[in-house]
Parts: structure tokens; C-alpha cells; sequence
């Protein structure tokens, strides 16, 4: 059986990950109010970054032991495609737009735009099958629901 992480990934067992999805959904916005509070108060965007980055790594760190992943998996490394190694820099620009854009943007519209634009380029990854993702048609339901995201983001920033 395949794991990610510690849930199995069986149908009668995927509701943790479904848990684990939606509450990063909800920490979304949050993460975005707390990095731009930290960057009103610090004036430093960059240093607000190494300030989460630290944090999150704390956490991966104690999450990695608590799961007995910290060990490096002999020869799995020249597995990874090139690609995947540049995942941290991903994050970073995730990060790092936060304490830019959230709070003079507001939660709205700057989350409303993240996942819209998540969403849209979603559809994309899976209708190609990029980055490791199994090939999904991008059929009329996923191409009107990014267009509707598409909608419903402008409507949030525009009002």
C-alpha cells in the first residue's frame, strides 16, 4: 500500500486527507493575516519570510520525527526529477507575496486570486499530466469551474 505521509491512501480512509485539504484552505487567508501583521510591525518582508520559514521548519522537523521520515532514503534521491528540488523556491514566492500583497490587497481578494489562479493552472497541470500529476481531461465541467472562479474572483476584488 502507497503512504502519504501517515494516512494510507485508501478510499475508506481518505477523509484525513480531505481534514488535512480543507484546513489548508482555511489557513490560507489566515497565514497571509498573520505574515502581513508581521510585516506591518517589522518592515521587513524578507525577514518576516526567514520568521515563517523557521517556524514551518520547526514544525516539518517534529512532524518528520514523529512520523520516522527524518532519515534521508538511501538512493531515492537521483529518483526526483530535476524539477521537483526547485519546490522550496515555489514556496518561497507563495510565501513571500503574502506580507507584499495580503493586507494591502485585503483577505479577499488576495485569497480569492491564489486560488483562483491555483485552480486555473490546476486544470492545466492535470490536462497535461505535468509536475507528476496523472492526466485528467479538462473537460466542459473543469473549464466552466475555472471560469466561474474566474467570475467569482473579480467580483470579490471589485467590490
Amino acid at each position: 500500500m502507497v503512504q502519504a505521509g501517515p494516512f494510507p491512501e485508501t478510499a475508506d480512509v481518505q477523509w484525513p486527507l480531505y481534514l488535512l485539504t480543507f484546513l489548508s484552505g482555511v489557513l490560507n487567508p489566515v497565514q497571509s493575516g498573520l505574515t502581513g501583521s508581521l510585516e506591518k510591525a517589522l518592515s521587513r518582508p524578507f525577514l518576516v519570510a526567514v520568521v515563517s520559514l523557521a517556524l514551518s521548519l520547526l514544525c516539518a522537523v517534529a512532524g518528520a520525527v514523529v512520523t520516522r521520515q527524518l532519515g534521508w532514503p538511501a538512493g531515492k534521491a537521483a529518483a526526483a526529477p530535476w524539477w521537483a528540488w526547485l519546490a522550496g523556491a515555489a514556496g518561497f514566492v507563495v510565501l513571500i507575496a503574502r506580507p507584499y500583497a495580503a493586507t494591502k490587497l485585503g483577505a479577499a481578494p488576495f485569497t480569492g486570486l491564489t486560488v483562483t489562479a491555483s485552480v486555473v493552472f490546476s486544470v492545466l497541470l492535470d490536462q497535461y499530466g505535468l509536475l507528476g500529476f496523472q492526466q485528467h481531461a479538462a473537460g466542459w465541467g473543469r473549464i466552466v469551474g475555472a471560469a466561474l472562479m474566474c467570475a467569482g474572483v473579480a467580483l470579490v476584488s471589485l467590490t
